[in-house]
């Protein structure tokens, strides 16, 4: 038992996780301190270049969807889903950089899905005030307090594994193929990484932010969702 905590304490199983996690955080801070200034050189009365369309695009698309289902507090989490669609994404195909994917690890996962967990609980506390947030949760009558509260705490996990799970097995079946073909490999494993690195780290991107939008939601009262 001594020996089974000891190496759960292990401080050497996560320095993979936080060192990749560390290198992609710097990598993205660069990159967008660098856009930032290339930015400020665009003349916005004048044509938007084209490497600029789609980042254009990809605002304005999640915009429009936090729009539709948050309504009129989008602004205010707008900023905060964009910022976790690229960190996630990067994230999963960072192993096309020859880096450790973070979201291969559970850890990693799990603190993306607790901030997400508390910012929907917090904005159910905004959006109803504290009584009503409570009321909420024994809605619609008080018997159904308990499957509620199990449904609140299931969330992170759900979303937690969801994301684990389908980047660790993409990793596992790319290595069995690696494993089974030998040398036969080296023409194949390409398409086994745009399928499983690129392919699966957007699908699993969209659906983290999605999902967690759509919760969000969930929480807001139905006034508030309208968007003019």
């Amino acid at each position: 038992m001594v020996e089974f905590w000891q190496s759960f304490f292990d401080l050497s199983t996560i320095k993979k996780p936080v060192a990749s996690t560390i290198i992609i955080t710097l990598i993205l801070s660069l990159f967008f301190i660098l856009f930032s200034f290339k930015l400020k050189k665009i003349d916005p009365l004048k044509k938007i270049p084209l490497w600029l369309i789609p980042f254009v695009m990809l605002v304005e698309l999640i915009n429009n969807f936090i729009k539709q289902n948050i309504g009129k507090r989008w602004r205010f989490y707008a900023p905060w889903f964009l910022s976790l669609a690229i960190f996630i994404l990067t994230s999963n195909i960072s192993a096309i950089f020859l880096l450790e994917n973070p979201t291969s690890y559970i850890m990693i996962t799990m603190a993306l899905a607790l901030s997400t967990f508390f910012l929907i609980q917090i904005t159910g506390i905004v959006s109803n005030g504290f009584l009503g947030y409570l009321k909420g949760l024994a809605d619609p009558n008080p018997v159904m307090l308990p499957m509620n509260l199990i449904s609140e705490i299931a969330l992170p996990i759900s979303l937690c594994l969801r994301l684990f799970g389908n980047i660790i097995s993409g990793s596992v079946i790319a290595l069995l193929i690696k494993g089974l073909l030998g040398w036969f490999s080296i023409p194949v494993m390409p398409f086994v990484n745009i399928v499983f690195d690129i392919g699966f780290g957007i699908i699993q991107t969209a659906v983290f932010v999605v999902l967690s939008i759509i919760f969000t939601s969930m929480k807001i009262k139905d006034e508030e969702k309208i968007y003019n």
